[in-house]
């Protein structure tokens, strides 16, 4: 992903979504001289963000409580926004382009990686659309666009240029079932979740299934792997 971006040597990188920083950390390592800031919703992801940076020695990263779809950034501020797998999170996806590409400072780069459905044409019969709806109430999504809406999205800001977008299915699909085996063949966190807490061995199993059904919805071409990249004028 960061070839994909062209991102040569930006000195400030906006990692949008960031969970506990794992891709924080990576952009950290791999730009040296740049200063990495990871946002996210929640102060416990913050907290623990924090410490695995510092035990990992990275320290030109931080990480902060922010609402990607309402920064408080000035505009102009980041040599690459980056995004991975945070769009599926979003209420309102054309905001969060918006604000990643208002943030964005001119000739910056936009890199972006998301859960996506397949175009609406056709039209979604009731089976498919009954499978989308049980992956995102199971991982609490709101709901998935297609990748064209995606760069509707991005060339709608009027600021973005030399949009691209790439279907990365096939290279991402052995993931979802390697999930599930990694749960099987490494098992002991499970099993010490489930020795203390019994009530927690269904949600293993919900888990395992929901990989599954996103494994086949990608082999069937519902769900699409998307790739997003863009400068800024």
């Amino acid at each position: 992903m960061i070839e994909f971006s062209r991102a040569t040597a930006p000195k400030k990188i906006l990692d949008v979504g960031c969970g506990i920083g794992g891709t924080s950390r990576i952009l950290a390592k791999k730009f040296p001289d740049a200063q990495v800031t990871g946002i996210t919703l929640s102060p416990e992801q913050v907290q623990r963000a924090t410490q695995l940076a510092k035990d990992a020695g990275i320290s030109n990263a931080e990480f902060k409580v922010v609402n990607a779809l309402a920064m408080d950034f000035p505009d102009n501020t980041f040599d690459l926004v980056w995004g991975c797998e945070s769009g599926e999170h979003m209420p309102d996806k054309k905001k969060y382009i918006e604000e990643m590409a208002r943030v964005l400072a001119p000739g910056g780069r936009m890199a972006v990686a998301t859960w996506c459905e397949r175009d609406p044409t056709p039209p979604f019969s009731r089976q498919e659309r009954l499978d989308l709806d049980f992956v995102y109430a199971e991982w609490s999504h709101p709901y998935f666009i297609s990748l064209g809406r995606y760069k509707e999205h991005m060339l709608g800001t009027d600021v973005l240029v030399d949009v691209e977008t790439q279907d990365w299915t096939e290279q991402t699909l052995p993931s979802w079932r390697h999930s599930i085996w990694v749960g099987v063949w490494s098992p002991w966190y499970w099993l010490k979740q489930c020795l203390q807490r019994p009530a927690a061995f269904p949600g293993f199993l919900r888990e395992v299934y929901t990989l599954e059904k996103y494994h086949q919805g990608m082999k069937s071409g519902l769900l699409v792997y998307g790739m997003m990249r863009a400068t800024k004028k």
